[in-house]
């Protein structure tokens, strides 16, 4: 039986509420194969005491299944050479940026002033981060330059949250630059350098190859995210980079999404032309922050081959279904009204 076989005959036993189509996605782990795939070996114990804190957190935290979203996996892949108070802490910022986002997309569709969902959500996630505020200081008061980083960081995704996403999203370009900020992916790559204790100037970190570098990692994600995240529909009120490509492209959905594939492999190549040009820059530059650069260049690789695994293993895009996706590519998306 044929991998799309399979898929359909174990698909046809369930309840469908609306038409779907079933189509193969574009394979993001053979695009992503050049990133290499680590885990931090305190991935069980640090999930578990996340997941006990957010509990104990109290309100609506307390009633959430943080178990099958497998966050601290995505800590634990994302950030492999973490010790367990650098990975608790991002762990935890982790549950509660998705707990955010995901609070968002539910709350937004159904209220017709987008604008009153937008400002209260940039609210709550004000409020929600406080609940970090007693560590957050102490890491601030060791790394003041990175904590610096990381409030602008986290300052750039709320503003992006309350700004309306359709005006945002003519064409590809401008999609990815709105994604970058609205993702919240700039968050969990400032990080980074918490988890490697790296202490890399602005002059570095805000060089023009260093900012390519990351945008080409934020891209490599969102993108991945996009393609996998289409199996829930791709919904017009929430911008997606399948309905940007079939609206500006005037692409059918298959082709939308090998469209998004080729995109993402063109993310990738352009990673390596970047991390290659920057390694070779090193060679005739003897500088005391050169193995710092180099870790800061792990670091990214080990972010994006941890979070494109993790979009396998966690139940938020594909449910139950992720092992069958990674060996098969077989989904059904279902199709807009």
């Amino acid at each position: 039986m044929s991998g799309a076989t399979a898929v359909a005959a174990k698909h046809g036993e369930e309840d469908l509420s609306q038409d779907t189509v079933c189509i193969q996605l574009p394979d993001i782990l053979l695009i992503c194969s050049p990133f290499e795939l680590r885990t931090n070996k305190h991935c069980r114990a640090v999930s578990q005491a996340s997941e006990k804190w957010l509990a104990d957190s109290g309100g609506a935290l307390a009633s959430v299944n943080w178990r099958p979203l497998k966050v601290g996996l995505l800590a634990a892949a994302c950030y492999p050479t973490a010790d367990v108070p650098q990975l608790k802490l991002i762990t935890d910022i982790l549950n509660l940026l998705m707990y955010q986002i995901d609070q968002a997309h539910w709350e937004r569709a159904p209220i017709p002033d987008p604008w009153a969902t937008e400002v209260a959500s940039s609210d709550s996630e004000r409020d929600m981060f406080s609940l970090l505020s007693d560590r957050l200081s102490r890491v601030a008061y060791r790394h003041p330059w990175w904590y610096m980083r990381f409030n602008k960081s986290q300052l750039t995704f709320c503003k992006a949250r309350c700004e309306a996403p359709t005006s945002a999203v003519d064409d590809i370009e401008s999609y990815t630059a709105f994604r970058r900020k609205e993702s919240g992916f700039f968050l969990a790559i400032c990080m980074i350098e918490y988890a490697r204790d790296l202490n890399l100037p602005e002059s570095i970190l805000g060089s023009e190859s260093f900012q390519k570098l990351q945008n080409h990692a934020c891209d490599i994600a969102l993108l991945s995210e996009d393609i996998v995240s289409c199996t829930k529909g791709t919904p017009i009120e929430r911008p997606n980079i399948i309905t940007v490509l079939r609206r500006t492209e005037t692409l059918p959905l298959e082709g939308a999404l090998a469209l998004a594939g080729t995109l993402t492999k063109e993310r990738v190549d352009a990673f390596m032309d970047t991390e290659r040009i920057i390694l070779e820059s090193l060679v005739t530059a003897s500088q005391p922050t050169n193995m710092d650069v180099r870790s800061y260049i792990q670091g990214l690789r080990d972010w994006v081959a941890g979070f494109v695994n993790w979009l396998y293993e966690t139940n938020r895009y594909l449910g139950e279904k992720g092992c069958e996706v990674r060996a098969f590519g077989w989904v059904f998306i279902p199709l807009n009204p």
